[in-house]
């Protein structure tokens, strides 16, 4: 059994979601290679498949006339430039309330829990059909990551896979809503397998999962 979150369809092998104003607008962005704005790029997708912002909302030297998404990129994008050193999900939560909290809500779990915890309250918000800003960490936690989960595979009743929107990974093409996922058996010593692929080539690492984000229209 697969679920994903319903404001995500291919069109002539592309991603795209009905944005604001219901206009069909391309989702996926691509992180850029001398930054580490993992989770801007996250947030972007997920208020693009939200329909709270639009495609050209989106597009660079664009004059925003909405206050609220005029706030909302220069806090993201102009205030904090690259993100070279990446950015908290704490401050991320923050940047959201000071820049787009009329039109958005924004819940920050700082998991102190189990990921399995965390795996069940993804699962949940995406049950909602809530897409669900997620940060992974490799196994010494050297390496922290951003992405969106859109979606999960169940089968026997347990979850195997949470499919996500990684914005370091390769454009998506062709029939998938999703260019990366997580391998999911509690019954390994490493339960979570973080597969991704950049550039055509292919990547795995064994991760945990740590905090999230979940936004929601106001």
């Amino acid at each position: 059994m697969k679920k994903i979150v319903s404001n995500l369809h291919i069109r002539n092998k592309q991603l795209v979601c009905k944005g604001k104003n219901g206009k069909i607008v391309p989702v996926f962005k691509k992180q850029g290679s001398l930054d580490c704005a993992c989770a801007t790029y996250s947030v972007i997708m997920n208020l693009l498949i939200l329909g709270v912002i639009s495609g050209s909302d989106t597009k660079i030297n664009v004059e925003h006339k909405n206050s609220d998404v005029k706030k909302l990129f220069k806090v993201f994008c102009s205030d904090y430039g690259m993100h070279r050193n990446g950015q908290t999900f704490f401050k991320i939560k923050r940047m959201l309330k000071d820049s787009f909290c009329n039109v958005i809500d924004v819940n920050h779990s700082n998991t102190k829990s189990t990921s399995l915890e965390t795996l069940n309250s993804i699962v949940t918000n995406i049950d909602s059909d809530l897409a669900v800003i997620i940060s992974i960490e490799n196994e010494n936690q050297s390496l922290g990551h951003a992405m969106v989960a859109i979606g999960y595979e169940k089968e026997d009743g347990e979850i195997t896979k949470l499919l996500c929107l990684d914005p370091s990974g390769d454009y998506l093409h062709g029939h998938k809503r999703w260019n990366s996922y997580i391998n999911i058996n509690m019954k390994r010593k490493h339960p979570f397998v973080f597969h991704s692929s950049d550039e055509g080539i292919s990547y795995k690492s064994y991760v945990e999962l740590g905090d999230i984000l979940l936004i929601r229209k106001v």
